[in-house]
């Protein structure tokens, strides 16, 4: 099962602490922005870094939507950091209620305060705003309770007897409340959150690294035509599990890639032993991450949060142990990653690009799948030379995007 290789992959690496904390900063940043983004949250992912550093002013509907996502992942934490998170309606309500905090209005004819962290008291239709065809109806409201209440008595069942894969227990979870839209707006978040919550809870989000979002994000029409299938299908969920659990092992793809690219950080040195200072280790994991594989000094104290003088010395010893190569003189000088770590720094081979723009990933890629009609797995990519061809697509855009354009 390609979740369960990546996840090995992901567990088994060695990640210094400081690459650790970039890749959770930077999967925190990138759930809060497609989560909100898929429900028509436009402001750029720059808000939402700003949101989970607790540095953005809640002066718009759009502000305050970010800073509340960012206050319900921090409660799914703390609850899972203190041994007490319980899978049940009162947590999703719970759940609901931070991530709608302040958005209901009195004067909003669906949304009002008192539908924060409740179940509705309406009716729930789904409305294309193109066409106003229903896209979906939920049960009455008198319904609500019952339904979830059952949900929920399902889930419990399934986990004790450990029947299903926790994968598989989130996405007919997610599915589950989207369909019964319990509340008067904000479902897909409260699903989403769910889902993140119970595969918290279940372990097999090592590192806290994952941001499942993007892949729904980027083909918002494909994420509600996979939800919509189910009623479609008689309630068969085979077409929305199969789209689930692809985007899942993308995105643990997607991580493996990158945890062995930011790998070569633990014996970086050509030229003995060398212990990375913490800001060396921010700043390289930070560059890395971002795909630059040349940088400046300013570039540099930005990524490891020092003065300039700090950020000299700590380059100079990168240099003097073969870290990195100097590249021009003065102030213009840019400094490049070293030939130990071309493999991860997209030199692979005679002639490959040390700068993976998109262009020459598409490229690569082209030249590498050649005529086949299905997507390799990362173990392909690994085995023949090609794992930063994968890193570098990972990062640009993600694997989602990279298949879309092979047609794959």
């Amino acid at each position: 099962m390609r979740i369960s290789e990546a996840l090995g992959a992901i567990r088994g690496a060695r990640v210094l602490p400081a690459v650790a904390d970039q890749l959770r900063a930077s999967a925190k940043v990138g759930t809060v922005h497609y989560s909100t983004l898929i429900e028509g949250n436009e402001l750029p992912i720059i808000e939402a870094d700003r949101a989970t550093r607790g540095q953005l002013d809640p002066s718009s509907r759009a502000k305050v939507e970010l800073v509340n996502y960012v206050a319900a992942l921090d409660l799914i934490e703390a609850r899972l950091e203190a041994g007490a998170l319980q899978l049940t309606p009162g947590f999703l309500k719970q759940l609901h209620g931070i991530a709608t905090r302040g958005l209901g209005r009195e004067d909003d004819p669906y949304f009002k305060p008192h539908h924060e962290g409740e179940w509705r008291d309406g009716v729930a239709v789904v409305v294309d705003r193109i066409t106003d065809a229903i896209l979906h109806q939920g049960p009455p409201v008198d319904e609500v309770p019952g339904r979830m209440q059952g949900m929920f008595d399902w889930l419990h069942a399934k986990s004790a007897a450990a029947s299903e894969p926790a994968f598989v227990l989130a996405g007919v979870m997610h599915h589950g409340i989207t369909d019964v839209h319990p509340f008067a707006d904000g479902n897909g978040r409260a699903a989403r959150l769910f889902q993140t919550a119970l595969l918290m809870q279940a372990d097999v989000l090592p590192g806290r690294m994952f941001s499942f979002e993007r892949y729904y994000a980027e083909d918002r029409p494909a994420y509600y035509a996979a939800l919509r299938s189910v009623r479609e299908r008689t309630l068969n969920m085979e077409g929305w599990l199969d789209y689930f659990l692809r985007g899942l092992a993308e995105e643990y793809e997607r991580v493996a890639a990158t945890v062995a690219d930011l790998g070569s950080l633990v014996a970086i040195s050509s030229k003995g032993p060398l212990r990375l200072k913490p800001s060396q280790e921010r700043a390289l994991a930070s560059l890395r991450i971002e795909g630059r594989r040349e940088f400046s000094r300013r570039d540099y104290e930005q990524a490891a949060g020092v003065g300039r003088s700090a950020a000299g010395e700590d380059l100079m010893e990168l240099v003097r142990h073969g870290a990195l190569i100097p590249r021009g003189a003065g102030p213009s000088t840019r400094y490049a990653l070293s030939a130990p770590n071309a493999a991860s720094a997209g030199t692979e081979g005679r002639g490959r690009p040390r700068t993976w723009t998109d262009p020459h990933i598409e490229r690569e890629l082209r030249t590498f799948i050649g005529g086949r009609r299905d997507w390799p797995s990362p173990a392909e990519f690994r085995s023949r030379g090609q794992g930063a061809l994968y890193a570098a697509a990972s990062r640009a855009g993600g694997i989602a995007r990279w298949r879309r354009l092979m047609g794959l």
